[in-house]
């Protein structure tokens, strides 16, 4: 795997949403959170005025004019003309100003199980995440990377994207942003718009931990 990446990685994330929870709000989360996981712009843009509001500016060394962003790729190869919504999310914030450039250069090789589909045993570590992401690198040495995704659930597949471009750009600094988190373990969400950044933890298991 060559060069160790530190065990933790930033991130960040606009808003929340709860897989389960009975409330109206945690029913209009899902709501939201299938338009970011269907690439719908409209939903997308929705996001840019709470990005820019003040209590948002904790996301600022996530998203800035000076980053590029990395899409993190989907659970299985890329067909051609098929939906990347990590793509369009970060085609949609260069636009917006929330990034310098797009650099779709994590691919998967090979299919994994959907993680939000799949029972919590069955879900695939980081390692395998890592296996079957390959990083097609050219000339260009950004200085600094945020990985891009819709949904964070716990950070696995964001885990191994890091390692892969610490890899090929050994001197950048590498973060995590992605548009919602998962608040599995709460019933439901008391705000959908909650700016936050926390950490993820790799482990040699191959599991990761979230915080928060």
């Amino acid at each position: 795997m060559g060069r160790s990446l530190p065990s933790e990685i930033a991130y960040g994330t606009l808003a929340n949403y709860s897989p389960r929870g009975p409330s109206e709000l945690s029913q209009k989360s899902r709501n939201i959170c299938a338009g970011f996981k269907a690439g719908k712009e409209a939903v997308i843009r929705s996001a840019f005025p709470h990005l820019r509001a003040p209590g948002a500016a904790i996301l600022q060394p996530f998203l800035n004019p000076e980053i590029t962003l990395v899409p993190v790729p989907r659970s299985a190869p890329l067909p051609d003309g098929a939906l990347w919504p990590a793509r369009v999310i970060a085609d949609l914030l260069v636009e917006g100003g929330f990034g310098a450039d797009v650099l779709p250069c994590l691919e998967r090789v090979v299919a994994v199980p959907k993680s939000a589909s799949s029972p919590a045993s069955e879900r695939p570590l980081w390692h395998r995440h890592y296996e079957t992401i390959a990083a097609n690198v050219d000339l260009l040495q950004p200085a600094q990377i945020t990985l891009v995704d819709d949904v964070l659930t716990m950070g696995r597949t964001s885990y191994a994207c890091a390692q892969r471009l610490h890899e090929a750009f050994p001197n950048a600094e590498i973060r995590v942003f992605a548009v919602i988190r998962t608040q599995g373990f709460i019933p439901d969400v008391v705000d959908i718009v909650d700016p936050s950044v926390g950490t993820i933890t790799g482990y040699p298991s191959g599991k990761t931990m979230r915080d928060p």
